[in-house]
């Protein structure tokens, strides 16, 4: 018997791959595996397929994404100031005047989302403390490939709420999401 492989370009897979998203944004640190939605695919390029469309942009400096999954990603390129989506290798310290979209006071929601793929969500040296809505009490997740350069920028990205950005973990099989609301503390 032939096992069938699932598509992230199908529509019943990028709505498990959105449901899961959300729960993801609810629930900030808990991690969520897609190893079942991608295969062969990867987390990032599945996440890609299911929040992009011709409405929205992105930015790929590092080109973590194949030229052949862009033109099916159907978005429009754009700079880091500008794009409302972003992804970065997490392993890449990030230049310190790294500018982002914050939105504005009248329209918050158009901060950015930064998506770093790192090599592991859940094991690794590097502890992230996590708080806020969506979190009982505490968690604290462990990250192996992620500099923690970005989660400083993150905290300084966020001290004016409700301006700021999202965060979206992602690496070979699993995700988590920092939404702007989670207090992040950590120690490098």
């Amino acid at each position: 018997m032939m096992l069938q492989i699932n598509s992230i370009w199908q529509p019943q897979t990028q709505q498990k791959i959105f449901r899961k998203l959300l729960h993801c944004f609810s629930f900030p640190g808990e991690i969520v595996s897609l190893k079942e939605e991608i295969r062969p695919d990867s987390v990032l390029v599945a996440i890609l397929s299911t929040i992009l469309d011709q409405t929205v942009t992105w930015n790929d400096e590092d080109n973590l994404v194949e030229q052949s999954d862009h033109l099916l990603l159907q978005s429009s390129l754009d700079t880091t100031t500008n794009a409302q989506y972003i992804v970065k290798n997490a392993f890449n310290r990030p230049i310190d005047n790294f500018e982002i979209n914050l939105g504005d006071l009248s329209n918050p929601e158009e901060g950015a989302t930064l998506i770093l793929q790192g090599e592991s969500i859940g094991k690794g040296d590097f502890k992230l403390h996590l708080t806020g809505p969506g979190i009982l009490n505490s968690n604290t997740i462990f990250l192996q490939g992620f500099d923690p350069h970005w989660f400083t920028l993150r905290n300084q990205w966020n001290r004016n709420f409700p301006l700021g950005v999202d965060l979206i973990l992602v690496d070979t099989e699993q995700l988590l999401a920092l939404p702007r609301t989670t207090i992040i503390s950590f120690n490098h």
